[in-house]
């Protein structure tokens, strides 16, 4: 599976094009319809993810829907992930893990040496309560964030525990 990673938008938000074979998975369209719809080219099979509704992770999404005749978020056989609802960012927050290639796609939940804000609809006990599931749960997977560059929750987790330890 080869990813890659379009910076779009005034916000710099990673828009993510997952390819396999022929199929497409499009990761939080933030803007920029025109570049996405050129590096998905002509791909036989596309679906969108939408970690949050945030508007730098959704300005394209209206036209890429319609553009690609889907709907975000439904399911897509060619790929498999799962779903994971991680709320603090905004209640709606979720992650998609992909244990093919060990990564998991988390919007603004964590970024690199640092997490989602919480006070543009989020939460931060949620965020809390987020983070320490997926310290539980996660080892050392890729993780690709909203903005700026991927990391691995194995780099992440002292500074995550740190988080925890100091906002209680």
């Amino acid at each position: 599976m080869d990813i890659i990673c379009l910076v779009v938008g005034d916000l710099e938000e990673n828009c993510y094009i997952l390819k396999k074979d022929n199929n497409v998975l499009i990761i939080d369209p933030g803007s920029d319809s025109d570049k996405i719809i050129e590096v998905v080219d002509n791909a036989s099979s596309v679906g969108i993810l939408v970690t949050h509704y945030h508007f730098d992770h959704i300005g394209a999404l209206k036209e890429l829907e319609d553009y690609y005749h889907v709907k975000a978020n439904q399911g897509n056989t060619f790929f498999n992930y799962e779903v994971i609802s991680n709320p603090g960012h905004t209640l709606d927050s979720k992650s998609f893990y992909f244990p093919e290639i060990n990564s998991i796609f988390v919007g603004d939940f964590i970024f690199m040496r640092g997490i989602g804000r919480c006070d543009l609809g989020g939460d931060e006990e949620k965020m809390r309560e987020s983070i320490k599931m997926f310290l539980k749960r996660f080892t050392n997977e890729t993780i690709y964030p909203g903005h700026g560059p991927s990391t691995t929750l194995d780099k992440e987790r002292d500074y995550l525990e740190y988080y925890l330890k100091v906002s209680e």
